[in-house]
């Protein structure tokens, strides 16, 4: 039926919903490189440009990127992860959805002693 039905919407939010998870759990397992190949490829995937918007999985995915980033002491980096997060939300009028991207914000900053 197409990128735009209700079908392909639903099966792409579940597939990168269970991908962003495998890849944290990867993460966890110390595995940083096949949990970010996976996270890259849910940003790839989440590109507005590809399949139409989907701020919460980019949002998600966006998050999870900096929350590595911040594991492996890459902190401007995440920072600029949790930024593009957060500014998934904002431009498409989701900020009540943001605490969880300011927890990772606040997160980082403190752990830059700011």
């Amino acid at each position: 039926e197409g990128p735009d039905s209700a079908q392909f919407r639903n099966t792409l939010t579940k597939i990168v919903e269970d991908l962003n998870k495998t890849a944290m759990q990867y993460v966890q397992h110390n595995d940083i490189e096949t949990g970010m190949n996976i996270l890259t490829y849910c940003e790839q995937v989440t590109d507005p440009n590809l399949y139409g918007s989907f701020p919460m999985l980019r949002n998600l995915t966006y998050n999870n990127i900096g929350c590595v980033c911040r594991r492996t002491g890459k902190l401007k980096m995440a920072i600029h992860h949790l930024k593009n997060a957060l500014a998934v939300l904002i431009n498409n009028g989701l900020q009540k959805f943001s605490a969880m991207t300011y927890l990772n914000l606040c997160a980082v900053l403190s752990q830059m002693g700011e």
